[in-house]
């Protein structure tokens, strides 16, 4: 226990703790199952009873686990509708080897074993899935985990999993109506609140959860229907402040170059996210030898937020000076004065509107030893976005100072007053307004055929083969421009809300932005906004062909169970975009461009399942993967100009369609110990060779083909995403689930889940974000920990969980699907659940929640820490509510 400044008591598990709790529950574990061999008590597996709650989702995913022919990770949901996070991403952040990255205060993006989000695939029910971002990466928090009823992780890969990732592949699961015996009807209903209030007039700081599940079997058994449905409506309350980089200043110390902020920035985000989720499966099984699933899944998601706060421009605005202060050992100028600054008020109105849709048909017909699959999919998404600037300002510029000795806030003195309406004026250094508005649709369809022939060998059972043939289509258009005041800028009567408080600047007015923008501009259509971002709007066409083949093993090695499977998929990718060129000035036309590339890959998988005494088993796994390019870098849209407006050396950047995948060959041994369905203890390794990986990279380039005027040489820099090759990258991951009463029935109903990642690699990238520095790869946390401790009896429920990783390259998303890579402190998150089943009513039971219990920072910084950049607070998420189940 950990106490905090403000005298409260803090839940903070170190890294060591967890660590610890991993080789404990290892070492524990093996000496109990020893005593009990030794004593003549367990030398058969465990049998079990029936269990519900926690301990039954627990002893599903350890059956999934141990039955798998791949190296997988599982989670199954403790009923229908009962998994016990805001959406699947937060479950995922808990298996061994992956990690969250927090967006809007909940996890989104998931890194497996130090990878980003776009290395990995993302399966609904086993068919690949399209995404709302501008990237391949799946934003997980669009999947209400209400909905899913499982989720298997694929580490390794056989020649059957078809759209698999390169560092692994994610399979969501619906439930399948005819699994159970009985009609089940469930209802859960939760209030939420956000600790931190209403931090701005006019928020809203309480929000609700609701989802509700049928599923029935009809006509003796051989219909089975299921649909769910699950809305959440989650207030939105944060405060920011942000540095937003540390650049190089040679005139404020003479013959010195020192490192100065380069802007700040505070905010008070504040709004509501509201999320519908739709989900249905019809299971029909007329006869033994043929089944027919449909299933679909339709999601959809608007988040409304203003943003209210100051930012103040520094070493782009040519006016202003620094005097300097306290400058640290490595040149930061950490403490010292701006001159002349020039701050903005904005109150901004951002909107998101992303819809989800993705069904599929799958037909399934055994005749004799003979096993043939037909299935047919479709996935979709929409994503809409419109954000309205509106900026104003003092007449005379001010004089700031700033001292970071506290960490990422600095004590900030301003001069100027900024919430008095009487002294403000639309207008400043931004200009009046701006307005945002990209749109992203992305399509999917995929038919897959396949066939698996039984046979008696002494070293196989089975040939399974098939094809599958799908297309992507992803476009992208991007709509922005400026907009002009009405009359002088003073902001409109009736309008003004009053201050808006934020960290270390003074309070800022706060006003109605509806009406500001009825008032003091006048209606506006986005659908005729000037495409002032021509070089962003694009289209990609991705076309895949893949045929597999597959050997599954059932033998024996030294008198012991040997299983797995051996394969290969042949995969054909046509690849291809249409963008457009801008010649800057004097042309600034646009030119029509048209780029693409289709190559083969021949992937080679193998797995070998070794079941030793005592419910020992060895797995091994070898395969060649691949990670298609992200979609937004296969843009072929570029800008070409000079480096001065009529003159000068030629300059470009853009994407490149002509980018080979991220390819790796890996190794994964594993060790694993179960107790029956009730614990298991894993130690695990794993090695990847990456023999190819994308980053971007500024290189000379010939510009002569677009006859540039005014350029004193044809010869540049093109600054683009590129491919590099070699690189490695391995890991060992420790994981435990142990119930605590193996040792002795004082603890009956405690258990712990534990596990424990260290991942390194070699690869350092260069990005044009951070110069001439070189980054690990974006997503690379060396440590990662998760700890679970839970208790189960009479009725009561409770389980405290803890994520950590350490610091890592995060990808930072804005407005229309651009990111930024920015540096991450190392981020804990606590969850807490507490629940009751009411013994008097049969299926009622009541559940209270927090998430990010301590009320956890998410920081970010430049390059080195003694360079702060972003500190945002999200406040803790609490929930109380009902479950019940017919």
């Amino acid at each position: 226990m950990k106490i905090s400044k403000g005298g409260q008591p803090a839940f903070q598990l170190s890294p060591v703790a967890v660590g610890c709790a991993v080789f404990l529950a290892l070492a524990g574990a093996q000496a109990s199952a020893q005593t009990q061999a030794a004593d003549g008590v367990q030398t058969a597996p465990v049998s079990t009873v029936t269990v519900t709650g926690i301990r039954r989702s627990i002893e599903d995913a350890i059956a999934v686990k141990r039955d798998a022919t791949s190296i997988v990770e599982t989670i199954s949901a403790e009923d229908i509708g009962k998994l016990p996070d805001i959406s699947i991403a937060e479950s995922l952040a808990r298996l061994p080897g992956l990690s969250a990255q927090r967006v809007n205060g909940q996890a989104q993006q998931i890194s497996i074993r130090g990878t980003s989000g776009d290395l990995s695939t993302a399966l609904l029910n086993g068919r690949e899935q399209v995404s709302t971002s501008a990237n391949r990466t799946v934003e997980y928090d669009q999947y209400p985990s209400e909905l899913i009823n499982a989720v298997t992780v694929y580490k390794t890969s056989d020649a059957s999993l078809v759209g698999q990732g390169l560092s692994g592949t994610v399979n969501l699961q619906t439930i399948k109506p005819l699994s159970l015996r009985e009609r089940v009807v469930t209802l859960n209903v939760r209030g939420e609140k956000n600790s931190q209030g209403k931090l701005s007039t006019g928020s809203k700081d309480k929000g609700s959860r609701i989802s509700a599940s049928y599923v029935d079997q009809f006509l003796g058994r051989t219909l089975g229907v299921a649909v769910g449905y699950a809305r959440a409506d989650k207030p939105n309350e944060s405060k920011q402040f942000e540095t937003w980089d540390w650049v190089d200043n040679t005139s404020s110390v003479p013959g010195k170059t020192v490192k100065v902020p380069k802007g700040i920035k505070s905010l008070a985000q504040t709004g509501n996210q509201v999320r519908d989720g739709l989900m249905g499966v019809v299971e029909w099984h007329p006869i033994r030898e043929f089944t027919s699933t449909i299933d679909a899944y339709h999601s959809r998601f608007k988040l409304d937020e203003d943003r209210r706060g100051m930012e103040v421009q520094l070493t782009d605005d040519g006016n202003v000076s620094f005097t300097p202060g306290t400058i640290n050992g490595n040149g930061v100028m950490t403490a010292g004065t701006a001159n002349n600054v020039n701050p903005v008020v904005r109150n901004n109105h951002y909107r998101q509107n992303d819809t989800l849709t993705a069904y599929g048909w799958n037909n399934k017909y055994i005749a004799g030893d003979w096993t043939f699959v037909a299935d047919l999919s479709h996935s979709q998404a929409d994503h809409k976005e419109e954000l309205d600037e509106i900026n104003t300002g003092l007449a005379a510029r001010q004089t700031m100072t700033f001292d970071y000795a506290n960490g990422t806030i600095p004590n900030i003195g301003l001069t100027g007053v900024y919430d008095n309406p009487a002294l403000l004026a639309i207008g400043g250094q931004y200009g009046d307004g701006y307005v945002n508005a990209p749109h992203l649709k992305d399509k999917l369809n995929s038919f897959r055929l396949s066939a698996e022939y039984r046979f008696d060998s002494k070293l196989f059972n089975s040939v399974e083969f098939g094809v599958n043939a799908s297309k992507r289509d992803k476009q992208k258009q991007h709509l922005e421009t400026g907009f002009t005041k009405l009359g002088t800028g003073a902001i409109a009567a009736g309008a003004v809300n009053g201050s808006q408080s934020l960290y270390a600047l003074p309070d800022t007015l706060s006003w109605d932005i509806p009406a500001v923008l009825a008032q003091n501009f006048g209606p506006y259509t986005p659908a005729v906004l000037v495409p002032w971002g021509a070089t962003k709007n694009w289209t990609i066409t991705e076309k895949v062909q893949t045929a597999y083949a597959k050997l599954n093993i059932d033998t024996e090695l030294m008198s012991m169970p040997l299983r797995g499977n051996v394969g290969i998929q042949a995969v054909h990718t046509d690849q291809s975009s249409t963008a457009k060129t801008l010649r800057a000035w004097p042309f600034a036309d646009l030119v029509p461009l048209t780029d693409g590339k289709k190559y083969n890959d021949y992937l080679p998988s193998i797995n070998l399942i070794w079941s030793l005494p005592e419910q020992q088993i060895i797995r091994f796994g070898a395969n060649k993967t691949l990670a298609r390019p992200r979609l937004d870098e296969l843009n072929a849209s570029r800008e070409v100009g000079l480096t001065h407006q009529s003159t000068g050396t030629p300059y470009g950047n853009g994407g490149n369609a002509q980018l080979d995948p991220w390819r790796a060959n890996a190794v994964d041994l594993s060790w694993e110990k179960y107790f029956g369905n009730k614990g298991y203890v894993q130690v695990a390794g794993f090695y990847k060779d990456l023999k190819s990986y994308i980053y971007t990279v500024t290189e000379p380039r010939d510009f002569s083909e677009y006859q540039l005027q005014g350029a004193t040489s044809n010869i540049g820099t093109m600054t683009q995403p590129k491919n590099g090759n070699g690189g490695k990258l391995q890991g060992l991951e420790l994981a435990a689930s142990v119930p605590l009463d193996m040792f002795t029935p004082v603890l009956s109903g405690f258990g712990i889940t534990a596990n424990a990642a260290f991942t390194t690699s070699e690869i350092s990238i260069k990005n044009q974000s951070f110069g001439d520095m070189s980054i690990p790869l974006p997503g690379l946390s060396k440590r990662v920990f998760n700890v679970t401790a839970y208790y189960e009896n009479d009725g009561f429920s409770a389980r405290v969980a803890q994520r950590y990783r350490s610091d890592y390259v995060a990808e930072i998303g804005g407005v229309g699907g651009a990111t930024e890579l920015t540096f991450t402190k190392p981020d804990r998150v606590v969850d807490l659940q507490l629940g009751y089943d009411f013994k008097q009513v049969k299926g009622l039971s009541v559940l209270f929640q927090v998430n990010n219990l301590t009320d956890t920072a998410f920081q970010t910084y430049s390059g080195s820490t003694d360079r702060p950049r972003g500190y945002t607070k999200y406040g803790r998420q609490m929930l109380f509510g009902f479950n019940y189940k017919l």
